[in-house]
C-alpha cells in the first residue's frame, strides 16, 4: 500500500502457476480413470446403461453452457451474453471448469457407446469450453497472487460463508427527519476488546431506490470477528430525489455514534465508512464531502472525520454511468440516477458534481480502498481509474482492487474468488491504516 496505487496488473494467464496446474492434473487423471472404466460391454456401470445419444445430448448441453458463459466473460460488450458471462464467472469460476470436464467425460462416454462422429465433435467442443473457462480462472489466480491474497478452494466450491452471520445485537433509532425514522442495526465485537474499538458505519446498496440495512450482514459479522463495532444504517431512499439527503443521513449516523461512543465503547475519531454499490458511493460522498461543506448532518450534532473508507464497486463519477448508458440486465444506471438526482447531467450539473467523488479529491482525505469487478456493466470501471489518478496526484493513500472477469456485486456469493481476494486485501488495508484497537 502506501501513497500510490500499484501499477495496473496484467491478468493474462501464465501457464507456470503451480496451483492451477496441480488442480488440472487432478481433473485430468480423474477423467482418464473414469473413461477407462467405461467399456461398452460393462452393463454394470450406470453410464453404460444410458444410450450413447442421451450421453451426447447431456454432454452437448453442459459444454455449450460452459462455452457460452466463457465467451460472454471474454467478450463482455456483447449484449446480454456478456453480462451473463461475467455474472457466472464472478461466482462460479472453478465450478465452470469442473462442469467442462464433466461434459468431456460424457462426450467420451458417448463415443465409446457408439455415438460416432457427433461424439468426436462434442469431445473437441468440450476441450474448447474447458480452455475458455480456464482462462478466467487462471486470471483470478494471478490477481490473487498480485494482491498477496490466499485462496481457499474449499470455500470457493462451497460458495456460502462457513460461519453463521448472526442477527444484529440490537437495533436503535439514530435519527428522525420529519416523520421519517432512521434506524441502525448494531453488531458488537465477537470478543469485546479491553479498550475502545474502531466503529464501522455500513451503508447498503440498491441503486439509491431499493435495499435495507443489514443487507451486508455477512460483511458486518466479518468486521465484528476482527474486533470492530458495526453500525449498519437506514438512509432515505428515492424517489423523490435524495441526492442531498442520503449522505446527510449517513453523517447524522456518524454524529449519533460519536454522541454514544462511551455506550458502545468505540472511538468515533477512528471510524471506517464502508458500503456496497450505492452505499459505497455514499461512503465516498460523505468522506470527501464533510471537509468541503457539501455534506452536513441531517440531524445536527458533531460529525467526526472518518479515518478510512472501504468502497465496493462505488459510483465515483455519476455522469459516466449516464453517458455510457450503463446497464446490467433490467437494472439501468439511468433509472437509478433519474430517481436519485432528478435527471441527466445536462439538467443538473451541480448535483452530479456534488455527489461524484472525482470532484472532491484533494490532499488530506482519508486512506481509501476501492474494489470493483472488471468489467462492471452497471458502474463503469473507468470512473475508478479517474478517481485513483486524482487521489494519487493529491497524495492520498489509496488502493484499487481490480477483479478480472467479474461483475457488479461479485462478492454476493461469499466464497467467490473475487470476494476472497477483496477480504484479504481489506484486512491488509485495515492492519495498516485502521486496526480495530488503536496501537499502544
Amino acid at each position: 500500500m502506501g501513497q500510490t496505487a500499484p501499477a495496473r496488473p496484467n491478468f493474462l494467464p501464465r501457464l507456470n502457476l503451480s496451483q492451477p496446474r496441480r488442480l488440472e492434473s487432478v481433473f485430468v487423471q480423474a477423467i482418464l480413470r473414469t473413461v477407462m472404466t467405461l467399456p461398452g460391454t460393462r452393463q454394470s456401470e450406470p453410464s453404460a446403461r444410458l444410450p450413447g445419444r442421451r450421453l451426447l445430448i447431456a454432454a452437448s448441453l453442459l459444454t455449450t453452457t460452459v462455452f457460452l458463459i466463457a465467451a460472454g466473460a471474454s467478450i463482455p460488450r456483447v449484449p446480454i451474453l456478456g453480462a451473463i458471462g461475467t455474472v457466472f464467472e464472478s461466482i462460479f469460476s472453478l465450478h465452470l471448469v469442473i462442469a467442462g470436464f464433466v461434459g468431456l467425460v460424457l462426450a467420451v462416454a458417448a463415443w465409446r457407446r457408439g455415438a460416432g462422429s457427433a461424439a468426436v465433435a462434442a469431445t473437441a467442443f468440450a476441450v474448447v469450453a474447458i480452455v475458455g473457462a480456464t482462462i478466467p480462472l487462471l486470471s483470478m489466480v494471478r490477481a490473487a497472487r498480485f494482491y498477496g491474497a490466499d485462496i481457499s478452494w474449499i470455500d470457493h466450491l462451497q460458495a456460502i460463508a462457513r460461519f453463521s452471520a448472526q442477527p444484529p445485537n440490537q437495533t436503535v433509532l439514530y435519527g428522525m427527519v420529519g416523520e421519517k425514522k432512521l434506524y441502525a442495526d448494531v453488531y458488537l465485537p465477537a470478543n469485546p476488546p479491553a479498550g475502545k474499538s474502531a466503529p464501522v458505519l455500513v451503508m447498503h446498496g440498491g441503486g439509491f431506490i431499493h435495499g435495507h440495512r443489514s443487507m451486508m450482514r455477512v460483511w458486518d459479522r466479518w468486521f465484528t470477528a476482527r474486533g470492530y463495532t458495526v453500525f449498519d444504517i437506514d438512509y432515505r431512499l428515492a424517489p423523490p430525489p435524495t441526492w442531498n439527503q442520503a449522505a446527510q443521513d449517513g453523517a447524522c449516523a456518524m454524529a449519533w455514534i460519536a454522541a454514544h461512543a462511551d455506550t458502545y465503547q468505540v472511538n468515533a475519531d477512528r471510524m471506517l465508512l464502508a458500503g456496497q454499490s450505492a452505499g459505497a458511493g455514499l461512503a465516498l460522498q460523505i468522506a470527501y464531502g464533510l471537509g468541503d461543506g457539501t455534506v452536513r448532518s441531517s440531524c445536527g450534532g458533531t460529525v467526526p472525520q472518518p479515518k478510512a473508507v472501504f468502497a465496493l464497486y462505488p459510483p465515483d463519477d455519476f455522469a459516466l454511468g449516464w453517458n455510457m448508458r450503463a446497464r446490467l440486465g433490467p437494472s439501468s444506471a439511468r433509472t437509478f440516477l433519474k430517481a436519485y438526482i432528478g435527471g441527466s447531467p445536462e439538467d443538473f450539473p451541480d448535483r452530479y458534481q456534488a455527489v461524484s467523488a472525482i470532484f472532491h479529491a484533494r490532499p488530506g482525505l482519508p486512506p481509501t480502498l476501492i474494489a470493483a469487478g472488471r468489467p462492471d456493466h452497471l458502474v463503469p470501471f473507468e470512473g475508478h481509474l479517474e478517481l485513483v489518478e486524482k487521489l494519487n496526484r493529491a497524495g492520498v493513500p489509496n488502493e484499487l482492487i481490480a477483479i478480472p472477469y467479474s461483475e457488479h456485486a461479485y462478492d454476493v456469493v461469499w466464497g467467490s474468488l473475487g470476494g476472497q481476494i477483496t477480504r484479504n486485501v481489506l484486512e491488509q488495508f485495515l492492519n495498516e491504516y485502521l486496526p480495530a484497537m488503536e496501537p499502544r
